[in-house]
């Protein structure tokens, strides 16, 4: 039995996430409100300003919504397709806090609870720098999982330094699915900031049947 070798989940997952604080970041567009990556960017960047209290003037456009539009559309890059998630979120509520990116993973099962709950409780650990902190993790829709937080020190993604991640694993074994929530970030302060709004994130998934084999 290898995790390396697990696949998708022939089943979904549905985010009832709150739009003040999150904004997705789609994978594909076929199927979006949007053309490409740099509608979308440019759609949330304006939303982000806005909520930050300036008017969408043409110079604000200019010297605020464009460039952000444009740091969301190289994040998304480094993200879709690339990080091992099947679902993105930016945690951003306007446009003076850091966007810090959340990916969800829905697996097939694998192995037992205990030994799915430990793979991706510790995913990523292999460069902490302190030593994880799990603890159990109650939520309606998925019962009871972990949370595991930790610092660490990682040279790659061309931004050597510290950082902290977060990771949550459940399973629901109605829907043959393990569900892995996960992010890190470079910024401490920034990701203690956002701590509350992946708990509530993680408690609004739940497992449903997949819309495009019903």
């Amino acid at each position: 039995m290898s995790f390396d070798q697990r696949k998708v989940t022939d089943n979904w997952a549905a985010v009832d996430y709150d739009r003040d604080v999150w904004f997705p970041i789609p994978i594909v567009f076929e199927g979006t409100k949007w053309a490409d990556a740099a509608e979308w960017a440019f759609d949330y960047a304006g939303d982000r300003v806005r909520r930050a209290g300036h008017e969408l003037t043409k110079k604000v456009v200019k010297k605020e919504v464009l460039p952000f539009a444009q740091s969301l559309v190289v994040a998304r890059h480094e993200l879709a397709g690339k990080a091992a998630a099947h679902k993105l979120f930016f945690d951003c509520r306007d446009s003076t806090k850091i966007p810090v990116a959340v990916g969800i993973g829905l697996w097939k099962r694998v192995g037992t609870r205990e030994e799915a709950f430990q793979y991706y409780g510790y995913w990523g650990a292999e460069t902490a720098t302190t030593q994880p902190a799990a603890e159990w993790f109650e939520t309606e829709a998925l019962g009871t999982g972990v949370r595991a937080l930790w610092s660490g020190y990682s040279e790659e993604s061309g931004q050597p330094g510290r950082y902290d991640q977060a990771n949550y694993v459940f399973r629901d074994d109605g829907f043959d699915t393990d569900v892995h929530i996960f992010t890190y970030a470079w910024d401490h302060q920034r990701f203690l900031d956002v701590l509350p709004d992946l708990d509530a994130l993680a408690r609004a998934v739940r497992c449903v049947p997949d819309p495009d084999k019903v």
